[in-house]
């Protein structure tokens, strides 16, 4: 018997005697017997805290039990993921488990979830302009989707007498797009490509691939920010505010952006009221960042954005409205082992897929002073 079904059965028992007392008018008795109760009442519900306590605790480990035992399965289904991986690369032999478990692209092996989530974490770490656009995952290398051309008019027709709007309201537009292989190969040493690891995919080869992957996304769609966007005239930073109040439709402002250089950043860094209080504030989106009358700032390295002589560039801009950035997802891994036969190293080439499409171009304005 548990303990707290002995208390449980001594208060009952205790009960019954103070009841059996008052029955008899022996009150004062029934009165000195009370404590008793009251004390063993207490006691029941300490005990039933501290039992309640100890089920946590069990259940706690057994549920931590199993997450490590999934936490387990998971290590051991991608280090035999990855381990198939190089086996495949290199030609070698392979289990029909490992076979299985290897998924084939068009010219390489299709490189596991694991590996798309460890680019996606070093990705966060660099300027990546991708985040900001309306990424469409597709699963064909070319093709056409509707997008929204921008109406003037946003607003619900009566559909039984407002016909012209009805008919300005038809506003999508089919866009094609036509994604491209974008590659990094990366010199191997052949003895470390036969021990592939998860490590060797997520230390060696993801870091390098990410910053690569990064620098190219960007350099594409900062091609269709400087063709689609209209100048301002400004000479200091109060055109900033002037564009942001009277260019930017209430409606497109909210994922708006400041993009902008190293040294356009410096100049809004050092401009303060006339209290000497900053005009930039932290970013209560970005961990570290700026924003300058609300919108967030974005900044790149100065040959990625570089301005005039002398200049300072800013483009005001939505992304999401203005890139549809057609994002083919796996990476693709092959391998090629003449290149760096005189090495004793085999070549690794890593390839993402992706396009970038122009869409909404009525929030894109750079200013140059």
């Amino acid at each position: 018997m548990k303990k707290i079904d002995e208390l449980r059965q001594e208060l009952s028992t205790k009960k019954e005697e103070v009841r059996g007392l008052l029955e008899n008018d022996k009150v004062n008795e029934a009165e000195a017997k009370m404590p008793e109760v009251r004390t063993l009442e207490t006691k029941i519900k300490l005990q039933s805290e501290l039992d309640e306590a100890e089920e946590r605790e069990v259940q706690n480990k057994l549920e931590n039990r199993k997450d490590d035992s999934k936490m387990e399965k998971r290590t051991v289904d991608q280090d035999m993921e990855y381990r198939a991986i190089g086996k495949f690369l290199l030609g070698s032999e392979m289990t029909a488990e490992e076979r299985a478990s290897v998924n084939i692209g068009n010219s390489g092996a299709i490189l596991p979830q694991g590996f798309v989530n460890q680019v996606q974490v070093l990705t966060d770490g660099f300027p990546s302009l991708k985040k900001y656009c309306h990424v469409i995952p597709t699963t064909t290398t070319s093709g056409k989707m509707p997008i929204s051309s921008g109406s003037t008019s946003k607003k619900l027709a009566k559909l039984a007498t407002d016909n012209e709007m009805v008919k300005e309201m038809i506003t999508t537009k089919p866009v094609e797009y036509a994604t491209e292989d974008y590659g990094k190969i990366i010199p191997v040493e052949n003895s470390v490509l036969e021990d592939t690891t998860v490590d060797f995919f997520n230390s060696l080869i993801a870091p390098d691939f990410a910053e690569c992957a990064v620098n190219s996304e960007n350099e594409e769609i900062i091609n269709i920010v400087e063709a689609n966007s209209v100048e301002f005239e400004a000479t200091d930073y109060k055109g900033i505010v002037k564009c942001l109040n009277t260019k930017v439709k209430p409606s497109l402002l909210k994922n708006t952006i400041i993009l902008t250089n190293q040294s356009g950043y410096d100049y809004l860094d050092n401009l303060t009221d006339a209290k000497g209080r900053p005009l930039l504030n932290d970013s209560l989106a970005v961990e570290g960042g700026k924003t300058f009358k609300g919108r967030e700032i974005v900044v790149l390295d100065d040959t990625e954005l570089p301005a005039a002589t002398d200049k300072k560039v800013f483009y005001i801009v939505n992304l999401y409205a203005l890139i549809k950035f057609f994002d083919r997802k796996g990476y693709e891994i092959a391998v090629s082992k003449e290149a760096g036969f005189t090495y004793n190293q085999t070549f690794v080439r890593v390839i993402e897929r992706f396009d970038t499409v122009k869409g909404d171009s009525r929030a894109a304005f750079k200013i140059e002073f």
